[in-house]
């Protein structure tokens, strides 16, 4: 009896349990928020992020460490050593064709010499070569403006002349046959016709200058 009894207590739990388990479950309650509760839940967020910030402001800032520069070594540059200079030369920036008056210039006759009408003499000048270039046999001692003085007009040098060296020029003259002051002007000529002289841009010619009188010419005595 009792056997059949816990039986069929057993047989309805199942069937209860079954009949449970088939039910659709009730549905689950939505939650609609309003307006007030909306508002309430931007304000929590403002504080949160404000927070946030506070929160982030009070923390120490990293602080850079500086790195240290190394400094670097500046390239080894090798000395050249330079073969020196060579000393400029005297006549290194000098015209070739110079002439400077020498020591004595006027060697006979000095400027305003008295000469008798028809006298003749021989006028010499010292010029020293102060160019860079070397007075060769083919230089010449011309004639250059107002009177020649009877004189030939152009004649070759007689030997060469190097740079600082010293030459004796001369020339013969006649004087003329009427009174007054004559001036025979003469330039040196290389061998290309280029006309040179004396003065800054040695552009200047040498001269002869005599005061003829009217005394005749002095008749010389015999020799015993």
């Amino acid at each position: 009896m009792k056997a059949r009894l816990f039986l069929f207590l057993s047989c309805f739990l199942l069937v209860a349990l079954a009949l449970s388990a088939c039910r659709p479950a009730e549905p689950t309650p939505v939650f609609l928020p309003t307006t007030e509760h909306l508002d309430l839940m931007k304000t929590a967020q403002i504080k949160v992020t404000q927070a946030s910030r506070l929160t982030q402001a009070a923390q120490p800032s990293a602080t850079l460490i500086p790195t240290a520069t190394i400094p670097l070594m500046p390239d080894v540059i090798p000395t050249i050593e330079r073969s020196p200079t060579p000393e400029p030369t005297a006549t290194a920036n000098v015209a070739c064709n110079r002439a400077s008056p020498g020591e004595p210039f006027d060697i006979t006759i000095p400027d305003d010499t008295k000469m008798f009408a028809g006298e003749e003499f021989t006028k010499t000048w010292r010029l020293v070569n102060t160019g860079s270039c070397k007075w060769t046999r083919l230089y010449k001692l011309v004639f250059y403006s107002q009177n020649p003085m009877g004189a030939f007009q152009q004649q070759f040098l007689s030997g060469e002349v190097l740079p600082g060296q010293a030459i004796d020029l001369s020339v013969d003259f006649t004087a003329p046959t009427q009174p007054g002051t004559y001036q025979s002007n003469w330039m040196l000529q290389d061998q290309d016709g280029n006309l040179f002289g004396i003065g800054f841009n040695a552009d200047g010619p040498f001269y002869v200058r005599v005061q003829v009188t009217n005394d005749p010419t002095p008749t010389p005595e015999p020799t015993p």
